[in-house]
């Protein structure tokens, strides 16, 4: 019994010095390297700080659904390595639709599968990767669009893609392709890649409100948003055999994203702070001039509580949240706060990258 004990009492000795390690620093993970900086912008604003990283990703779908929402990436144009950019995937009876493609999303494919398990993994089998759905062109929402296309073929994906966006999206697809124009040839003409099926993409540009796609997983419908000066900006509708969810992209209140979120299960959208607007990063010097740059932009609290009461939408996922605070003031759901004290009421929930609703 005596040499039982010495043996738990020294585990647990060893546990304890391994705890103290990691807390000193020694563990080598992001946190533990973490330095508190001391001038704030893009690379070191409070939301990139890992200590605001409070949960793991979490499985919220309904018991028994055979469609869902995976969030491959929540992030915003603010370089927050604990985020990836924006990206989801909707996945009907283990078939994917990609909604966005922002920086990383590879990666960010292969986190999801990690922390949620085969059916992840098995849902994003790289001849899977087919539909893709754009909200808008900007860079942060399409600059994964080259790693999307290309290392799936590196490893013998034969699928050609789908694409779906606003006008333009085809001749950004044409110069993707043509800027890697030197790595295609050479996959080609390489033992291994002897077919060109699988990096080919067939895009379809859109200008009007409608439905565009249907299989007999989903029926997809885009919808007129309005986002900065982007002429063509569009929000998507998808119906399952059980669900319905909506995608607002970046944008203010319109009535092409009301229409999209009517009585859907699930609106995942962005949204910015108003009331701690004066600390955003960009926009302006003043207060005032921030305000009205950004809001030409961006989802302020007050209108998405009138998207939400417009539509009807259930419950509302926040994705590329912007909330902007003083590093002693920040806190991970400022925004979600925010949006209830404006006024909005029903389920709301501040996502995560790896997330699933």
């Amino acid at each position: 019994m005596r040499k039982i004990a010495l043996f738990v009492f020294v585990s647990l000795l060893m546990v304890s010095s391994q705890v103290s390690s990691q807390q000193a620093g020694k563990n080598p993970d992001f946190a533990s390297e973490f330095v508190k900086p001391t001038k704030i912008g893009p690379l070191t604003a409070p939301e990139n700080w890992p200590m605001f990283f409070d949960r793991a990703p979490e499985n919220r779908v309904p018991d028994g659904a055979v469609s869902q929402v995976l969030v491959i990436g929540s992030g915003n144009p603010t370089a927050n390595p604990n985020r990836i950019g924006p990206s989801l995937a909707v996945i009907v009876n283990g078939y994917p639709y990609f909604v966005d493609a922002g920086e990383g999303i590879w990666r960010g494919m292969a986190k999801a599968a990690l922390v949620n398990g085969d059916w992840v993994t098995e849902a994003f089998d790289i001849n899977n990767m087919k539909y893709l759905f754009l909200t808008h062109l900007h860079e942060d929402h399409t600059i994964g669009i080259p790693s999307w296309i290309l290392n799936p073929y590196k490893f013998g994906c034969r699928t050609n893609k789908e694409v779906y966006g606003p006008k333009g999206t085809a001749a950004m697809f044409d110069n993707i392709l043509a800027a890697w124009t030197i790595d295609l040839h050479e996959m080609w003409e390489g033992s291994l890649h002897a077919s060109k099926d699988g990096s080919n993409a067939n895009c379809h540009d859109l200008v009007k409100d409608g439905q565009i796609f249907k299989d007999d997983r989903v029926t997809v419908s885009a919808f007129r948003t309005k986002h900065g000066a982007l002429q063509y900006t569009f929000g998507y509708r998808f119906e399952t055999p059980d669900r319905v969810f909506a995608f607002g992209g970046d944008g203010h209140y319109s009535e092409g994203l009301v229409k999209a979120a009517k009585d859907a299960d699930i609106l995942f959208i962005e949204s910015c702070t108003l009331e701690n607007v004066k600390y955003a990063t960009w926009g302006g010097e003043t207060a005032e001039e921030k305000q009205k740059a950004i809001g030409a932009y961006h989802m302020f609290p007050p209108d998405l509580v009138r998207v939400k009461n417009e539509s009807g939408v259930k419950a509302i996922v926040l994705v590329h949240e912007q909330f902007y605070a003083p590093p002693e003031e920040f806190k991970r759901l400022g925004l979600l706060e925010e949006i209830k004290r404006a006024g909005l009421e029903g389920p709301i929930y501040s996502s995560l990258d790896g997330d699933v609703y």
